[in-house]
């Protein structure tokens, strides 16, 4: 191997001025279908409705765009040309490989690693051969394969270490593709495609679809502003930078003939072909949110409403204390302007085990968008919550009045929590963050006809005020230290409880490199005051997501394992958590399964409070394309406490 070839090309992106970036980038995609085989599974696939719907075994469109690199590379649709309606988002996560960064770590925003960054060289294999004085080849391929590596060669500049050009092969999310690249000629323009052609065939329980997609870019022709979103043949025949494939063009002139007689025969063509009512409604509107991914564009400010489908297969889970779930999540952002914004979502679950409807419901007005300045009122009914201390109240209570009664089989210990909170938070710096609200809780028994046997009250309500503060010593890279405190008070929307809290939290989530991540977290609370009647009284730090920039995983910095009855009720806790997390650190060495693991997790929750000292969670967990899993073992003061398991799916969830 060339190690001093190899060492340019991986010290190349340095040597380029990002200063001469340029603002717009003009972008043209050409894509084509083939619906090869399919059968009625496909219908749980995202995006694939529109070609499943249609008789059709093969589509064809083009797509003229541009974009700003400077802003999160977003596209903005000029020209659109398809032989069929919207069939231009079938499979459009292969979209996401049309302009790989092959210099960085994650080439793609699907995160394949790139064979030309030096923190992945310990996964590639690399030869090097010299064609001449201008050209060298650099073939790779994986020490082991696995779907987040790929395959190939590369035509470099020996005396710069620039690709000139690049064909690799992968596989992602059930999809096998093959890709080729020309770079673009200097400057920031080299580090991209100027052209880039992909194959794909995405195989899936009997279903075969086939794609090609041929993109260009930096075209010099920049359409105006004013045209947000159009169709046309004419003005796409004018754009298009190489004259349509055979095939391609077959498939145009045979959608033109069609729409030529549709035309020519109107009258009749609305006679026997329109459709009825209730297709319309059920197949065209419903069926299409049913299983697709939907987003509604609210104007041209990036204003949107997304709704996930509402009926999924792969969005069941499971877990322990909820047993199987599923999810639905919508979504409603609408930006005022540059530096305000109002955002909605509702995410909205069904745990069978508990056999309960759960909803979480957040909505934000953000005032100032650099301060992080906003105000959010936040609406949900939360997990069940158990507390034995309301069983031990109400028999002390009613010892000498009820004594018929049978305690063992009166469920008195879970209840159900339907909460509001109300919060004001700004960034004060860059290292001073504070915020003020309130949290109010009702909680009413799941089982009123045991507590009706007891002749007490079915409603226990709390109001509290808070506020918060944040100190970040290293700005927004560095460790995050917050505390808060919280009072209740009687008598204020019937609250019947009274206490004061004080929580306090250090977090730092530490990437080792863009690949690795160490996520720590070391917390404590404890109660001032708590009076004897003041039930349910959970810590917030154990619910809420602290983490800078959140944690990476849903299962991360929270017990899996713990009742939680051990801590709610406590008078103090002291907590820790550490989840350390690698795309390929153990199992994927495996032989068979081992090449799709695609990220790795090891957690580490340790807890101290009044009834456990400590309690101890050990877990593992991983992620391929298919789903997510994680073990836990749980120990309570060193003895073994429990096992647990996270189940979710994972298949087409990046589609």
């Amino acid at each position: 191997m060339d190690s001093v070839l190899i060492n340019r090309v991986f010290n190349y992106r340095k040597t380029i001025d990002f200063n001469k970036f340029p603002d717009e980038i003009s972008f043209y995609n050409r894509f084509y279908i083939n619906k090869a085989r399919r059968n009625p599974i496909l219908w749980a696939v995202p995006s694939m409705y529109r070609i499943i719907r249609n008789s059709k075994r093969e589509f064809a469109g083009e797509t003229w765009n541009k974009f700003k690199p400077n802003s999160d590379n977003k596209y903005l649709l000029q020209v659109n040309v398809e032989t069929a309606s919207g069939v231009h988002s079938v499979m459009n996560t292969v979209q996401n490989f049309l302009r790989p960064d092959i210099y960085e770590v994650l080439m793609t925003q699907n995160g394949i690693l790139s064979p030309f960054h030096r923190l992945n060289s310990s996964y590639y294999k690399y030869e090097v051969t010299r064609l001449s004085s201008q050209n060298a080849e650099i073939s790779f391929r994986p020490y082991v394969y696995n779907t987040k590596l790929v395959r190939g060669s590369a035509i470099v500049d020996p005396e710069t270490g620039r690709v000139l050009s690049v064909t690799f092969f992968g596989e992602f999310d059930m999809i096998r593709f093959s890709l080729s690249a020309i770079m673009g000629d200097d400057g920031p323009k080299s580090l991209f495609p100027k052209r880039c052609d992909i194959h794909s065939r995405f195989k899936f329980m009997g279903n075969l679809i086939e794609t090609d997609h041929y993109s260009e870019y930096s075209l010099p022709t920049i359409l105006p502003d004013s045209i947000s979103e159009r169709q046309d043949k004419t003005m796409m025949a004018s754009l298009r930078p190489e004259p349509l494939p055979p095939h391609i063009a077959k498939l145009y002139h045979t959608k033109d003939s069609l729409d030529s007689i549709a035309r020519t025969h109107e009258d009749t063509i609305k006679v026997e072909k329109k459709p009825s009512l209730a297709k319309l409604i059920l197949w065209d509107s419903f069926a299409d949110h049913l299983l697709n991914r939907t987003r509604f564009n609210l104007g041209k400010n990036d204003s949107y409403i997304r709704l996930d489908p509402l009926f999924n297969p792969l969005y069941f889970g499971y877990n322990n204390n909820k047993g199987v779930t599923y999810k639905i999540k919508l979504r409603l952002v609408y930006n005022l302007n540059e530096n305000q914004e109002i955002y909605m979502q509702f995410k909205g679950g069904y745990a069978f085990k508990l056999n309960q409807f759960y909803f979480n419901v957040p909505f934000r007005w953000t005032y100032d968008r650099k301060r992080e300045g906003y105000v959010e009122l936040m609406v949900g009914n939360g997990n069940r919550i158990s507390n034995s201390s309301v069983r031990e109240r109400l028999q002390e209570i009613n010892k000498d009045s009820i004594k018929t009664l049978d305690w063992d089989k009166l469920n008195l210990d879970y209840f159900k929590d339907f909460h509001v909170r109300g919060f004001a938070h700004h960034n004060l710096s860059d290292y001073f963050s504070a915020g003020l609200g309130f949290n109010f809780h009702r909680r009413t028994p799941v089982d009123y006809a045991s507590f009706s046997q007891t002749e007490s009250s079915t409603d226990y309500r709390s109001f509290a005020p808070f506020v918060e503060l944040q100190f970040r010593p290293w700005g927004w890279n560095g460790i995050i230290l917050s505390g808060s405190y919280e009072r209740g008070i009687k008598n204020v929307a019937k609250s019947d409880m009274e206490y004061e809290r004080i929580e306090l939290d250090a977090s730092w989530k530490k990437y080792l490199n863009p690949l690795r991540c160490l996520s720590m977290r070391l917390g404590t609370g404890f109660y001032t005051n708590r009076e004897n009647t003041a039930y349910f009284l959970d810590y917030s730090n154990f619910n809420r997501d602290n983490i800078p920039g959140g944690w990476n995983d849903d299962w991360s910095g929270d017990f899996q394992v713990l009742n939680s009855h051990l801590y709610n009720s406590s008078k103090y806790y002291i907590r820790g958590n550490i989840t350390y997390e690698s795309p390929m650190l153990i199992t994927y060495r495996l032989p068979l399964v081992g090449r799709f693991i695609e990220s790795e997790r090891i957690y580490v929750n340790v807890l101290k409070s009044t009834q456990v000292s400590p309690y101890i969670e050990y877990g593992y967990g991983f992620t391929n394309r298919i789903f997510s899993m994680g073990v836990f073992l749980g120990t309570h003061n060193w003895k073994y406490d429990g096992i647990g398991f996270q189940f979710g799916f994972e298949l087409f969830n990046r589609w």
